[in-house]
């Protein structure tokens, strides 16, 4: 996070010929050929014009952003945030350029309080409409005020914040289904361990990159440790023979089930503490015992336990909450990092992040870490160090110490830092392993069963409840295209009484059925959300809204009815798997609909039997089950690779951060990145190790082996790049012919550098070879405005003024508020006014 106490140099404003006031240590010269209307036209095109939507625009470009954009026409129902750095806005308003009040829909205002600040415009609204967009101002773009990637920085930051808060009040269906589909599954509270491990030590195994330097300390120890880890580091512990007491799981999503499949081999000596929204297919094939954190059904019963919610979104979170409602004396974290290594990985060894190679995506945000050095980090990771420091506090409230003796990982505040050879467990009696059975105690087919039916019955009772409310939905549908008159009937002010008693109803003696209802579906309702609800609507308008209000309600309550209905019938296949004579048909069809063949591993192991003692007809079932799930386990090429690929693997995004790292002269990181990726698995490494070792070259002021370097690259992703290195080269040693022919290679690439062409011959002298390659390029890009400004001037250089006249009024067609054109017509003409009156 920038500090908030630091302010940034400005200097003096300038002016350009049109008129424009600027800030040259924000803008340099950006303004000052063609005028910000054509710039920022260039830059944005139509990219502000969606109606209904949110525009966070870091920077402000020195008050010509914000003056360029509400002079257009605005688009219906959009709002726009300009956010910049508190000096600036304070310079602006000075010198005039700011209004005091912007127009509505329109707020100006720094990172530090945008979010407070724009309440009054319903933000929250487009967040449920996923209509919000974020802009980067030039200042941002082009980073020559340092200040600006720290400011649009603060910006993702506290979006992201933001968003994840949003997300969380309305992105529960899935936790819901998930929850659903658990009920079976969650039979023990975590809450029955609170309090429960006082006077002993826990140490916290997370997925970070340190969590290696933990594992001579945990062998040292073991005997007087109790071992919590989160499930995705289940292979790398058992390989090193580290077996946790307990390990956690909270992910809900499919595509993590094979990053943390690892812990269903530890059944037998782990206890499960599980999120109540799981991935089924992690809960479901788990043979051990468990006990689970978060709300039993989604709606309010007694039957709900009362399990203490903590903050944060990632297991680790969770999993330090829970330990320190356990009452351990002092949890030692190990793989809490938040940060990158200095080799520029963010997960531990033998992991598939870490296999895949280093974090790609650009990235300027650093930590400061328990060794006191800077380190690099991403925004999930920056987001997740807040309520890490909340859960810190809560720990020393409760008794708990908490210590980070891993010098890489991010600083949190009250988590302490010492070597790992001061810290010392006392002995203690039970087992840890021993004590947990105490407390979770085995059960027993009667158990399970009595289990099943109490939540049956509550199902039950539930899904009569949303009968209820999708009748009075279907009603309240009729009553609305009876109130417009349709169905062949006049309209009758009548239907709309009998719709608000309906909404009386459903916001009274239904009411928790209601908000259930909503929640199941609360995207599809959310549409129903207008930001310019203050304009007056038609009445079609109102009929439609009103249709799909009801619709809407009626398809969540079916689509609930539906969920409902399958998880009862899995509880009869649970209740059956308890039996002695089961229907295996019935068995095996859920196991193999709910994709858990290791769900008949479960059931071999509490009937105590093997797949020789089942009746020989169903034998070839399990044997079939039994190895599609060694397949399920044993692969490796699967969605959750897939996923970390798309992100850890993209040519474009080694480009941009090694550009990144090139452009600010940062050497020794350029330096590690190109090693870090050597050791990847990207079958690209080779030639991003060109790249970078040119730009390395670069840097050293080696330009010849750069040169070498850059021509060795193939990779379509990276042409591009390396061609414009050559030309930079190029240009910077005067090898004009080289320039050229690379220049045109360039615009043979990718239209986008053909005026940067045209203009390298307008510079050798090839003026006329110049204009014709800019008037076929304005032919397929015909609002560049830019582009065009500068072929009118080189008709001018050329003697051909009609052409230049022609060229700047087509642009004042489009445009006729251009100042920059307006000046250069006036100009022209007051040249050639002055070669008419002269003698």
């Amino acid at each position: 996070m920038p500090d908030k106490t630091q302010t940034i140099s400005l200097g003096p404003f300038l002016m350009n010929r049109f008129g424009e006031r600027y800030l040259p240590s924000v803008n340099q010269e950006a303004f000052s050929r063609v005028g910000s209307d054509n710039v920022f036209q260039q830059q944005y095109g139509e990219f502000f014009t969606r109606e209904d939507s949110l525009y966070l625009v870091a920077g402000c470009d020195s008050g010509l952003l914000i003056h360029w954009i509400l002079k257009r026409k605005r688009p219906e129902g959009s709002r726009f945030i300009f956010i910049d750095h508190p000096e600036v806005l304070e310079r602006l308003r000075d010198e005039g350029i700011l209004p005091d009040e912007p127009p509505p829909g329109v707020l100006v205002t720094t990172a530090e309080h945008w979010i407070s600040q724009s309440e009054p415009l319903g933000i929250k609204e487009y967040f449920y409409l996923d209509q919000v967009f974020v802009a980067k101002s030039l200042a941002v773009v082009d980073g020559i005020h340092d200040g600006y990637v720290g400011l649009f920085n603060e910006v993702e930051r506290t979006l992201g914040q933001y968003r994840l808060q949003v997300n969380n009040e309305i992105g529960n269906r899935i936790f819901m289904m998930k929850g659903l589909e658990n009920l079976a599954e969650n039979r023990f509270p975590a809450s029955r361990l609170k309090d429960s491990f006082s006077g002993r030590t826990a140490i916290l195994l997370a997925g970070g990159p340190s969590l290696p330097e933990s594992f001579p300390w945990i062998r040292a120890h073991r005997n007087h440790l109790t071992i919590l880890a989160v499930a995705r580091v289940a292979e790398q512990l058992s390989r090193e023979g580290i077996i946790p007491d307990v390990l956690f799981a909270i992910d809900p999503h499919d595509v993590i089930f094979h990053q943390s499949k690892g812990m269903l081999a530890l059944w037998q000596e782990s206890v499960l503490i599980n999120m109540y929204h799981l991935n089924p297919a992690l809960l479901g094939q788990w043979q051990g015992r468990n006990a689970y954190m978060g709300t039993l059904f989604p709606w309010e019963t007694p039957l709900n336990p009362t399990n203490v919610a903590y903050p944060g979104i990632t297991v680790g979170h969770q999993a330090l909450g829970m330990a320190v409602d356990m009452g351990f004396s002092q949890v030692v974290l190990a793989g809490f990092d938040l940060c990158f290594s200095r080799e520029g990985f963010t997960h531990v060894v033998g992991s598939i992040e870490q296999t895949i190679g280093p974090f790609i995506a650009r990235g300027d945000l650093m930590v400061k870490t328990n060794g006191g050095w800077m380190a690099e980090t991403r925004h999930d990771f920056l987001n997740a160090i807040p309520s890490l420091a909340i859960l810190a506090r809560f720990a020393i409230e409760r008794g708990c110490r908490l210590i980070n003796p891993c010098p890489g990982s991010a600083r949190i505040d009250g988590v302490d830092h010492h070597p790992w050879e001061n810290i010392a467990p006392e002995p203690t009696t039970p087992s840890a392993r021993d004590r947990l059975r105490e407390l979770l105690p085995a059960e027993t087919p009667a158990t399970r069963t009595a289990h099943y039916q109490i939540l049956d019955k509550e199902l039950a009772r539930m899904r009569g409840l949303i009968a209820k409310v999708k009748g009075l939905a279907i009603e309240g549908l009729e009553c609305n295209d009876d109130l417009f008159g349709r169905r062949g009937k006049p309209p009758h002010f009548k239907f709309k009484k009998r719709m608000d008693a309906i909404e009386q109803i459903l916001d009274g003696e239904y009411r928790e059925i209601s908000r259930l209802v909503k929640r199941w579906g609360l995207g599809a309702m959310l549409k129903l959300s207008r930001p310019d609800k203050e304009r007056d609507w038609s009445d079609a308008e109102i009929e439609r809204a009103g249709r799909l209000y009801y619709e809407i309600y009626r398809d969540n309550a079916l689509s609930l009815i539906k969920r409902l209905d399958a998880v009862r019938q899995r509880l009869r296949t649970r209740m059956e798997e308890e039996k002695n004579r089961p229907d295996y048909k019935q068995l095996l069809k859920q196991w193999r609909d709910d994709n858990q063949p290791g769900r008949s591993l479960v059931f071999l192991h509490r009937q105590s039997q093997t797949i020789g003692t089942l009746p020989a007809p169903v034998q070839a079932g399990f044997i079939a089950l039994g190895h599609d799930f060694a397949a399920l386990l044993a692969q490796t090429d699967h969605d959750y690779k897939q996923y970390i690929l798309s992100m850890q693997s993209s040519p474009q995004a080694v480009r941009v951060k090694a550009q990144a790292l090139f452009r600010n002269r940062e050497t020794d990181r350029l330096r590690q990145f190109g090693a870090s990726l050597e050791k990847s698995s990207l079958a690209e490494r080779t030639e991003y190790n060109h790249l970078i070792q040119g730009y390395l070259d670069e840097l050293a002021g080696n330009p010849q082996q750069a040169t070498r370097r850059y021509r060795q690259i193939t990779h379509q992703a990276l042409i591009p790049e390396a061609l414009q290195r050559l030309f930079t080269i190029a240009l910077q040693t005067g090898d004009m012919l080289t320039a050229l022919a690379v220049s045109q290679r360039l615009s043979e690439i990718s239209l986008i550098h053909t005026p940067f062409h045209a203009e390298l011959l307008r510079l050798n002298g090839q003026g006329a070879a110049a204009a014709a390659i800019f008037e076929e390029y304005l032919k397929l890009v015909r609002k560049d405005f830019v582009t065009m400004i500068k072929l009118g001037r080189l008709y001018l250089e050329l003697g051909r003024p009609q052409e230049a006249r022609e060229t700047f009024e087509r642009i004042l067609a489009e445009d006729p508020d251009n100042q920059a054109v307006r000046t250069f017509l006036n100009d022209l003409e007051q040249t050639q006014t002055e070669g008419t009156a002269a003698p």
